[in-house]
């Protein structure tokens, strides 16, 4: 073994050595396999040495050799359509001027890319001029109206506090004016409740004096009466003491009318003059408040008491008056409380002015200022109307909030109108040139972002019944196409037609894929590799790992710089990957690409290998 292994060392650097000479001293790539490394690295495998390979790493990167590892996959149960890449209808976008001019200056043509707000082209537009006029003339009237509008308001708000000062005014003077009426009043009552009594007590007093010297007289008279009956005492003082007696009794009886007048009982008399003056005479009368209305007419300032009365009962009605008015006007219980306590004014000075009319504004009497705010208010909310129509016609004919805003602060218009791409994307139309005049409905551009493209299939009648209940909006598509090889792009179904071609008995679908490297072009023909359902996993290798020779599959098995074609047993397989039944275990890398300049060594070709490989 050890003799063998020199022998065939010295025969690989002897055909190093001369693969050298003849390829002009290149590099050499292509060694030998060495028997103790093939029996180390496959103890588990026979090989006869025309299916291994030993590759150096520039023989690897000259035939771009790649590889991959063998693990446990779903098998996914795909179906295989034709198609071709269209343009997103919704990434499509039509350049239009929205106002018409001339065109004074292009800055982008066809071919190239633009974004989103980038400047295509200038007008110049006499349209946009006028409208931008329209604009100021509206903006001067909106603010001449708010001007007259704030100092009519101001003068309104003015005639509204005064208003209101003047209800509280009002009402706090008929409160003072029945305070002092009252306070007049109950002198006036005093006085005359003062007066009553003394009158009282006075014919109280002649009532006593006439009952006392009546009685003086009736004793008086009885004994003259018997003196004269004796003939003691002449009878001529008889006759005067008859007269005096007479007399007195008058006395009496007037003194006792005076009281019956005034509706007072002879019970009460009898109290009167049984009381020997110890008890008051109002208690005697026991008048209560009754007093004034019964013997009013004892004082002299009865007429002036029901005067006094009368007047307070006026004032009182005039306070309740003033106080609905106050309220009519807005004013609360709680304020006129506290003006009543504190006499102090509220003055409204404090509240802001439109806060003072939203408040207290359905309370004020209709007057010429309220009449001239009402009809400035309608005027300024049509200036404003009509302002913003204006602009909202700015905005429409192509100028953005911040064009309008500098039109307005400045006052002067500008012609220029910049044409702004709608979208990002690619110019594939341009149908306008410089000095072209245009109208608001004319196409300018046509601008195309293929960021996100459809591609377009079709499925045969007999495929539908396959895949029907199996695809659906949202489902997996894979793309492939000629362009680059190799390459798969994915996406997914975003609509599925409900009309059947009756013509091609095909059926219509399309999915949308992501584009950001702009790879697909709209036109290019494409596959369709459509996922169904997936399987159980399994151990499988990517479907270019696995190749056909005389009726079986083999793989190239990758062993550090060593490849060795392996047989292999197949099983269920999709777009991407196949089963492997027998022959590899996961973990094993298989050539993917590169395989046919393997086989061609494998058969002593070397020369297809460009010197890079030599088989054993």
């Amino acid at each position: 073994m050890e003799r063998n292994s020199h022998l065939t060392l010295l025969f690989a650097i002897f055909s190093i050595m001369i693969g050298g000479l003849i390829s002009l001293n290149l590099p050499s790539a292509f060694t030998w396999a060495d028997d103790t490394h093939v029996q180390g690295e496959q103890a588990d495998h026979s090989h006869p040495p025309e299916n291994v390979i030993t590759l150096t790493n520039q023989a690897k990167t000259n035939i771009g050799l790649r590889t991959a590892e063998a693990d446990v996959r779903s098998i996914e149960t795909v179906v295989d359509i034709h198609g071709n890449v269209i343009a997103h209808p919704g990434r499509q976008a039509t350049v239009t001027p929205r106002i018409g001019g001339i065109v004074k200056r292009i800055y982008f043509s066809v071919g190239e890319s633009v974004k989103k707000g980038d400047v295509l082209l200038e007008l110049e537009s006499l349209d946009l001029q006028m409208m931008q006029i329209e604009l100021i003339e509206a903006v001067s009237q909106k603010q001449s109206l708010e001007s007259r509008l704030a100092r009519l308001t101001k003068v309104f708000a003015r005639q509204i506090r005064r208003e209101l000062q003047t209800r509280q005014i009002d009402y706090l003077q008929s409160l003072s004016e029945l305070q002092e009426l009252q306070t007049a009043l109950e002198k006036r009552k005093e006085l005359a409740i003062a007066t009553i009594t003394s009158v009282l007590e006075q014919m109280r007093f002649r009532l006593v004096k006439a009952d006392v010297e009546l009685r003086l007289l009736d004793t008086t008279l009885k004994r003259t009466e018997a003196l004269a009956e004796k003939r003691i005492s002449a009878r001529k003082d008889l006759i005067t003491q008859q007269a005096e007696y007479t007399k007195g009794q008058t006395e009496l009886l007037d003194a006792k009318r005076q009281f019956q007048v005034l509706g007072i009982s002879d019970q009460i008399l009898d109290k009167i003059l049984n009381d020997g003056g110890e008890i008051s005479i109002l208690s005697l009368l026991d008048t209560g408040e009754t007093l004034l209305e019964k013997y009013a007419v004892l004082s002299g300032q009865g007429t002036a008491l029901v005067d006094a009365q009368a007047a307070y009962e006026i004032a009182a009605i005039k306070v309740a008056a003033n106080k609905q008015r106050a309220l009519a006007a807005g004013l609360t219980e709680t304020l006129l409380e506290n003006l009543a306590k504190t006499k102090s004014i509220v003055s409204f000075n404090d509240l802001p002015t439109d806060e003072l009319i939203e408040n207290y504004l359905a309370f004020v009497e209709s007057s010429e200022a309220l009449e001239g705010v009402l009809q400035l208010e309608e005027a300024f909310r049509s200036a404003v109307i009509t302002l913003t129509k204006i602009q909202q016609k700015l905005q429409v004919s192509g100028l953005t909030p911040a064009d309008i805003e500098k039109v307005m602060h400045t006052g002067e218009p500008f012609p220029m109108f910049d044409v702004t791409a709608p979208a990002s994307g690619q110019i594939i139309e341009q149908h306008v040139t410089h000095g072209t005049t245009v109208e608001k409905s004319d196409m300018l551009f046509s601008i195309l972002d293929t960021g996100i493209v459809w591609i377009e299939g079709e499925t045969h009648e007999e495929t539908l019944s396959q895949i029907q209940d199996k695809w659906q909006i949202g489902s997996e598509v894979r793309i492939r196409v000629p362009a680059y090889p190799g390459a798969i792009f994915t996406g997914n179904i975003s609509h599925i037609s409900d009309v059947m071609d009756p013509e091609k008995r095909t059926l219509h679908f399309w999915a949308e894929a992501n584009n950001p490297m702009h790879k697909l072009k709209p036109g290019m023909f494409a596959e369709q590799t459509v996922v169904l359902d997936k399987r159980a996993e399994v151990l499988s290798v990517p479907v270019s790992a696995v190749f056909e020779d005389a009726g079986s599959q083999f793989v190239f098995v990758e062993y550090e710089d060593t490849y060795t074609k392996e047989e292999v047993v197949v099983g269920a397989k999709d777009d991407r990957y196949i089963e492997i039944r027998k022959g590899l275990f996961q973990g094993d890398y298989v050539v993917v690409q590169g395989q046919h300049q393997l086989i061609r060594a494998t058969a002593d070709d070397p020369e297809d290998l460009g010197a890079h490989g030599h088989p054993h």
